[in-house]
């Protein structure tokens, strides 16, 4: 079926005039997507005045305050002039929003609107060019749009979505990871400003972070702050002190602990506590419902317990390589002893390898030791840091999870952690957010729409 006609059926339409319709609340920032990518009739272009207008720039999109699109350049009555460009749907809107009387206003050169019904000045008096876009807007934009910010359906755009060309995704996907990227990256480097520029507790908070899954996140960010590493690192030849430590922290030896293995755990907290003026996580912080318990709190801070005692310099070594399989390797520990037969204190279970895992191992490649790699380079200016994170996401195989089986699903299948990491972000970044006008794929899908 064809994608035009297709969006006439899914969506009842009424008129082009629908864009005035306060039960089509989208129409603004439609009109502003318009505008910005040329999707209008512009033979004998003109303004309200009668007078000849070109559009040498349309102008960006921005969404801070001020006007709406920056730096535009037009030609009015063969006049060149160069600023920013104000839509509306109205005319009227203009003094509606006051901008008659903000001087921010008065670099505007062109005032778009849908519908003139009003003459406008800026702040210094004088009075706004303008132009009405009503009558050369292709209905179809508008069915398009409606159906896409009144879809159901996780991915708005789904029945359509195999009509976009592949490589236009694939760029698509190379400027979304990019975004996340940067976004982790910001959250790096405050994490780094509040450890007082300390690389090692910033590794830590973001490895113990991830450690925590979605459930737990909060809880061990709360304990890697309380415990530092390096208090860790003092006493990593010795296991029960940094069990002790690490148990102690997160409140889980306060009520009294019948065992022999948690009772001698808590035991050696006191003393920790006392010697080093130590004041532990609220216990209620942590979950347990609803998990497996091979992701119980418990077993995951005995397996981080694991890894600070076998690895004689393990911040350092965790960022010195660009093979995944150096890195699992490294972070292939196993809580064993009192582990074997628990996932937590007080219940015992069936004897059982309690291993990191490799699917938690890539977790932790992908989620903290990329984003830190990538956030130390960039503050060090050590551009092979910034290159082995992204050889790291090139390399890794993408993420099984429940975003990435709905692509799959949809005929966007993820070649590597890069790219998984990419769907991630189109789906809550922008699906999620009915982002449509700001997606890439959206507006792929609109310039279809237009005739040619």
């Amino acid at each position: 079926m064809d994608m035009q006609m297709a969006y006439a059926e899914v969506v009842p339409f009424r008129d082009t005039d629908v864009l005035l319709d306060p039960a089509f609340p989208y129409g603004e920032d439609l009109l502003q997507f318009i505008w910005e990518a040329g999707l209008y009739d512009a033979h004998d272009l003109c303004t309200t005045d009668g007078e000849a207008l070109e559009v040498l720039k349309a102008g960006r999109i921005q969404h801070n305050s001020g006007p709406d699109l920056n730096d535009a350049v037009v030609r009015v009555a063969g006049q060149t002039w160069a600023g920013t460009v104000e839509v509306h749907l109205r005319s009227s809107e203009w003094n509606t929003h006051g901008h008659q009387g903000d001087p921010a206003y008065n670099n505007v050169v062109l005032h778009s609107v849908y519908l003139h019904d009003a003459e406008v000045h800026t702040a210094d008096g004088r009075r706004l060019p303008t132009v009405e876009l009503r009558g050369r807007i292709d209905g179809r934009h508008l069915r398009l749009h409606q159906a896409l910010m009144e879809s159901r359906r996780e991915v708005p755009c789904t029945p359509y979505l195999r009509e976009v060309d592949p490589a236009r995704v694939r760029l698509w996907l190379e400027r979304l990871l990019v975004q996340r990227l940067e976004r982790k990256v910001g959250e790096v480097e405050a994490l780094y400003r509040r450890n007082g520029n300390d690389p090692n507790e910033t590794l830590h908070h973001m490895l113990l972070r991830w450690l925590g899954g979605p459930v737990n996140a909060e809880a061990f960010s709360m304990l890697a702050l309380a415990l530092p590493v390096r208090l860790l690192l003092k006493y990593r030849d010795d296991p029960a002190r940094v069990e002790a430590l690490l148990f102690g922290q997160a409140g889980f030896l306060d009520d009294g602990p019948q065992e022999d293995h948690p009772r001698r755990l808590q035991q050696e907290y006191r003393w920790l506590a006392h010697v080093h003026g130590l004041r532990p996580v609220p216990a209620a912080a942590w979950k347990f419902g609803r998990l497996r318990p091979s992701n119980f709190p418990t077993l995951r801070l005995a397996q981080w317990a694991a890894l600070i005692t076998t690895r004689a310099d393990m911040p350092a070594e965790l960022v010195a390589h660009d093979a995944p399989e150096a890195l699992r390797a490294l972070l292939d520990v196993e809580a064993d002893g009192y582990w074997h037969t628990h996932y937590r204190f007080g219940a015992a279970s069936a004897p059982r390898p309690k291993r990191l895992g490799r699917a938690m191992a890539d977790s932790l490649i992908i989620n903290a030791i990329v984003p830190y790699l990538f956030a130390m380079g960039r503050i060090r200016g050590f551009q092979p840091w910034m290159d082995r994170a992204m050889a790291l996401m090139e390399r890794l195989p993408a993420e099984q999870n429940g975003i990435t089986r709905m692509w799959d699903q949809l005929g966007l299948k993820a070649a590597n952690a890069g790219q998984s990491q990419a769907l991630i972000e189109l789906k809550k970044t922008y699906c999620a957010e009915r982002k449509c006008l700001s997606c890439a794929i959206g507006a792929a899908l609109h310039k279809k729409c237009s005739p040619a």
